[in-house]
């Protein structure tokens, strides 16, 4: 064997022993995180994937379907990440989630931007989503789809706001996440359990946003087969439940 091929055959050997210690670490922390009280909250946030998964397949002839889509793998990520202890990557998958779902909705109503953003001529912008006069959560947008849920609109965009910013902590690497974040690959108690707080958050807002604006488009059957779910979500919410129960 040359010189250079003992060289990087020692080095696949330190990458691969490298790498299987990651795993091994990863497995431990997973162990830890489903030990966890939090863990209950966990397995909710788990069940949206199925959620997800029924709206996708009810609108998939749709053409934002497919950030609904991304959406849905950046959900999925989050939530591994958050088992595995790596944190700061749930964090951000989760305000990725949180942005393309809310992007599909806006594209939605705006198939001439969405087809510049397939060209890759535009960028998602999440000020334009959040903007209070004419954004995805602001009462003018509601109330042409969904009129009875109008007023409830200002909240769900409060949380979105605030679910965003925090995120943002992570991705942008502010100071004050330095002081929670552990320096190695660990279980944190405290990340576990506030991450499930902000997933929770997250459907909540994703829940409410699908359904305002799809609920009138969508056949009876479908509205069949989505109401258990739109109800687990929105249950709490009497405007959603009056509109649920005159179908």
């Amino acid at each position: 064997m040359s010189t250079t091929d003992s060289l990087v055959s020692s080095q696949q050997s330190d990458a691969e022993a490298y790498y299987l210690r990651l795993h091994a670490t990863c497995g431990d922390v997973m162990k830890q995180s489903l030990a966890n009280a939090s863990a209950s909250q966990h397995y909710v946030n788990h069940s949206f994937i199925n959620d997800l998964e029924k709206w996708a397949d009810i609108l998939a002839n749709r053409p934002e379907c497919v950030l609904l889509k991304a959406a849905l793998r950046e959900y999925q990520f989050a939530l591994l990440a958050v088992l595995f202890g790596q944190y700061s990557q749930a964090f951000m998958a989760l305000r990725l989630f949180l942005e393309l779902a809310l992007a599909a909705i806006f594209f939605s109503a705006n198939e001439l931007q969405l087809r510049v953003w397939a060209r890759g001529e535009r960028d998602i912008n999440w000020q334009q989503l959040i903007d209070t006069d004419n954004g995805v959560l602001s009462k003018y947008f509601v109330q042409v789809f969904f009129s009875s849920v109008a007023d409830e609109t200002s909240h769900y965009r409060a949380i979105a706001q605030h679910l965003y910013r925090e995120c943002s902590e992570y991705a942008h690497g502010n100071v004050n996440t330095r002081f929670v974040l552990p320096e190695n690959l660990e279980f944190v108690e405290s990340e576990f359990a506030d991450f499930q707080q902000k997933a929770r958050s997250a459907c909540l807002v994703v829940s409410f946003a699908l359904t305002f604006r799809y609920w009138f488009d969508l056949s009876k059957d479908q509205r069949n087969e989505l109401e258990p779910i739109i109800l687990d979500q929105l249950g709490h919410v009497e405007a959603v439940r009056a509109a649920l129960a005159q179908e």
